[in-house]
């Protein structure tokens, strides 16, 4: 194996290690926006820089629409075609633009720069037209780390170098999604379950969440032992978005469910969402 190659693996598993860490280095918050035809018309995220040195973000909107794998297909940059990175269909392709509320957004400042431990804010206001067609809208507010000004370069001293130097820079990306709903939107939901799982050692349970109606349902869901109410699993961003009927989700067990036990599955919506309900199945084993 010659030495770019053995580079160019290097930098794919650095790459891929140092993404992994940077998502820490920006805190923001809200992590979801619900806006309105009616009162919720505006939203502040507060940024921090969580790392150790100067940061710069770029600040944009994308699309985003949740696949049945569990991955997402993307539109590119401000929801340019030309910009696709992942687009399962025409179909998917065409909902993803209908239902985009980028361009009613305005937003601002769109770059910031953040000294380690500083705090900034970027402020949205929604600008839609008043006979928009009722129903769920949503598009995804980017924060995008990108390089700071380069440094200058000593051509001299590469001149005299002839080994081959390596540099890697990751740079953190964190889409969070906005929604806009006009009118009293419902979802029903109702809920699946599966087989007990075993995997070194530690149990889980498959649970399938089944969404019906005009808007996405997101919220917690809770394993319960039923003698004794105690929680042996909880996951707390459950989700089926509006473009999917259903989505199925593994919650890891802290206790080990012995044969004759009864478990309550439970998924509570979150109470933002209008008419949210709370709904719970029993299952004995």
């Amino acid at each position: 194996m010659n030495k770019q190659l053995l580079l160019c693996t290097a930098a794919l598993l650095l790459g891929s290690a140092f993404s992994h860490s940077l998502q820490a280095n920006l805190l923001v918050t809200p992590t979801r926006v619900e806006l309105d035809d009616k009162r919720a018309k505006s939203a502040v995220f507060s940024l921090v820089n969580k790392g150790t040195s100067t940061s710069r973000y770029e600040v944009y909107f994308e699309e985003k629409r949740m696949l049945p794998s569990g991955e997402f297909a993307t539109l590119g940059k401000n929801g340019g075609l030309e910009e696709t990175k992942l687009v399962a269909d025409e179909a998917l392709t065409s909902q993803m633009q209908a239902t985009s509320i980028a361009k009613y957004l305005r937003y601002s400042p769109r770059r910031m720069t953040l000294e380690p431990e500083q705090g900034g804010r970027v402020r949205l206001a929604l600008r839609a037209p008043k006979d928009l067609p009722e129903g769920e809208y949503r598009s995804y507010i980017v924060f995008h780390q990108i390089p700071l000004a380069p440094k200058a370069l000593n051509t001299d001293a590469n001149k005299d170098n002839q080994s081959l130097s390596l540099t890697i820079s990751a740079y953190m990306k964190i889409a969070i999604p906005v929604f806009l709903r006009v009118g009293d939107l419902k979802a029903d939901i109702s809920l699946n379950t599966g087989k007990l799982e075993l995997s070194q050692g530690e149990q889980s349970l498959q649970v399938t969440l089944h969404r019906q109606g005009a808007r996405s349902s997101y919220g917690s869901l809770d394993i319960i032992n039923a003698v004794d109410n105690q929680v042996l699993g909880s996951l707390k961003n459950a989700a089926v978005y509006h473009e999917l009927n259903e989505k199925s989700y593994t919650v890891p067990l802290s206790n080990t469910v012995l044969p004759g036990s009864e478990l309550i599955i439970r998924y509570t919506e979150n109470d933002s969402l209008f008419d949210s309900q709370s709904i719970e199945t029993r299952l004995r084993f």
